[in-house]
């Protein structure tokens, strides 16, 4: 009887084993596709950025900027050699690829800006540089696709972009354009760093727009990220990364 008791028991202390090995690795959570910073405790996790689409908010219209754009740029120019006269009364001054930012190719535009917004460009690939500074995505850049436009070079853009307008603020050189798809980095070419670039650079728009230092429009077709600076005696904190913890990060 003994025997037969002992027989029973085995099986039976077996089955509750297997049955809480099953139950905590149905327990066990899901991975999720993340990238540590140097501090252990701090996490960008991608599912976060996906219920986080900062570049959604990036709508502004061109009626409510276009009239300010005239007063604060410089008057349109019909070709390349009328830049001449601006650059020497430093009305623009010339951009180039930076340690934040890589100039493509400019087919309807060249590197020219107004003093002002080569400030305000360099503002904003400071900022995205610092946020990005603790991640493996470090030393990743932003590509600038377009700056400023001449009424020849709108006139042609118009005919092959619809969406193209022949009162850009691209020719009064206060405006460019940074892509939304593409990036300069190093890492890994897969979906979760390209979504953390995309709303990195969206969340440091996001923020200088409430600064009210710039209008943003993300442009769909062209999936780019349509920036125009304002000139503002600004008196607002250089306060970078006051929200990005609250709403970026997991502790």
């Amino acid at each position: 009887m003994k025997t037969f008791s002992i027989a029973l028991f085995i099986p039976l202390i077996l089955l509750i084993s297997i049955g809480l090995a099953v139950e905590n690795f149905t327990e066990e959570p899901k991975k999720k596709s993340k990238i540590e910073f140097q501090s252990p405790d701090i996490v960008y996790d991608c599912s976060y950025f996906k219920t986080h689409f900062y570049h959604d908010s990036l709508n502004n219209h061109l009626d409510e900027y276009h009239s300010i754009s005239e007063k604060q740029g410089i008057q349109p120019v019909k070709n390349e050699s009328e830049f001449h006269t601006h650059l020497v009364n430093k009305k623009l001054v010339k951009v180039k690829t930076s340690n934040f930012f890589y100039l493509d190719s400019l087919n309807y535009s060249f590197p020219v800006l107004t003093p002002v917004t080569k400030k305000f460009l360099d503002t904003v690939g400071a900022r995205f540089n610092r946020l990005i500074d603790k991640t493996h995505l470090k030393g990743s850049k932003l590509i600038v696709t377009s700056l400023t436009r001449t009424t020849s070079t709108v006139e042609r853009l118009v005919r092959v972009n619809r969406n193209a307008s022949l009162r850009s603020p691209h020719l009064n050189g206060n405006s460019f354009d940074l892509s939304f798809n593409h990036f300069i980095f190093r890492g890994k070419n897969d979906p979760c760093n390209l979504l953390i670039l995309q709303e990195t650079i969206s969340k440091v728009l996001y923020d200088l727009r409430e600064e009210k230092k710039c209008w943003v429009t993300f442009e769909i077709r062209q999936q780019c990220l349509h920036v125009v600076a304002r000139k503002l005696n600004d008196s607002a904190s250089n306060g970078d990364l006051k929200d990005f913890k609250s709403l970026f990060l997991h502790r």
